[in-house]
């Protein structure tokens, strides 16, 4: 069985067993989250060595040219030898401007990058991959576009038993330096032809996140095609944005926001649909134009598999369906 190398000490790997569950099973402390390669959080350094093609395969040429590697996907067939990468080698600095109670378990955290000639360009809808100071690592869905605003602005919602969230909602303050490192992902507005084609938006909690950055951008290019966002919830209460995303569907016409929840809304939340998110979309969906359509779905896994296909089964193209599911993630900080 191959070695892997690391930290100046050699451990043995099982048959097909990649470099991070080598590792970990040896107790050896290394960032990592999603373990499906999606959030490159456990990015290592090929160390007189080369990486195989399936651990470079997600991360931009500059990483790869660099002797990059996701530890998740590098399933090592000979002797290994790998490191952790400095935060100053692959990630931006960033500094914490605000956190903002969007409801009562989300809030709205700005970043500001500490260097101004640092390079940082995304598309909003992608995502990053935060650390803490702790080497706690989470990736988040970006809601806006960078060079409009000044500014990273993510939304977070608080998870039970999550390392990063309690950090966050209970410790983290205005001026804290934190670590990003991307962007990744395709869940993005792109329309180089300024084709006036139909958008339809749809996800759950955080799900807005990337949502909330798609229509903005594409408001801001001037999209002339009808955009429809869903946007559902458990209760009402779980919803946020609400008055934003209906003063933006005053000011647009092209534009129409659907909030809903699974259970009936109390006074005081407007005008909200109530039944499950399919539901609510499917009362809406206009089959004449959908298969010329584009679609983004982004939030739980499973809802956003099941959107897809039964979206894709009333009619839209497969090629124009986009979605960002969100990994159930298990986060652990290095030591």
């Amino acid at each position: 069985m191959p070695d892997i190398r690391f930290n100046e000490a050699a451990y043995s790997a099982l048959a097909d067993e990649s470099v991070l569950d080598c590792l970990l099973r040896h107790e050896q402390s290394i960032p990592h989250a999603c373990k499906s390669g999606v959030c490159q959080a456990c990015l290592v350094k090929a160390v007189d060595n080369d990486a195989p093609e399936q651990a470079k395969k997600a991360l931009k040429p500059t990483l790869q040219a660099q002797g990059y590697a996701l530890a998740c996907q590098w399933v090592p067939d000979a002797d290994t030898n790998v490191s952790l990468p400095s935060l100053n080698e692959c990630s931006v600095a960033v500094r914490i401007r605000s956190i903002e109670p969007l409801n009562h378990r989300v809030v709205r955290v700005r970043l500001d990058v500490v260097d101004d000639n640092s390079m940082f360009e995304y598309f909003p809808g992608q995502y990053l991959t935060l650390s803490n100071a702790h080497g706690i690592s989470r990736s988040y869905s970006i809601a806006n576009n960078f060079a409009e605003d000044g500014c990273i602005e993510l939304h977070v919602q608080k998870m039970p038993q999550g390392q990063f969230t309690e950090w966050l909602f209970s410790a983290a303050k205005p001026g804290d330096v934190l670590h990003v490192r991307g962007p990744a992902g395709d869940c993005f507005y792109t329309n180089a032809e300024q084709e006036d084609f139909p958008i339809l938006l749809a996800g759950t909690g955080t799900g807005l996140a990337p949502l909330y950055g798609i229509l903005h951008e594409a408001l801001r290019q001037g999209h002339r095609g009808s955009i429809q966002l869903f946007h559902g919830g458990f209760t009402a209460r779980d919803l946020y944005c609400v008055n934003e995303l209906r003063e933006l569907s005053m000011q647009y016409p092209q534009f129409r926001y659907h909030p809903s929840s699974l259970h009936a809304a109390e006074e005081g939340h407007g005008a909200v649909e109530t039944g499950a998110l399919d539901e609510v979309i499917l009362r809406h969906l206009e089959p004449a134009t959908l298969a010329s359509t584009r679609v983004y779905l982004c939030g739980a896994p499973d809802l956003v598999h099941q959107l897809r296909k039964k979206i894709f089964l009333k009619g839209a193209k497969s090629s124009n369906i986009y979605c960002d599911p969100f990994i159930e993630r298990r986060v652990a900080a290095a030591a």
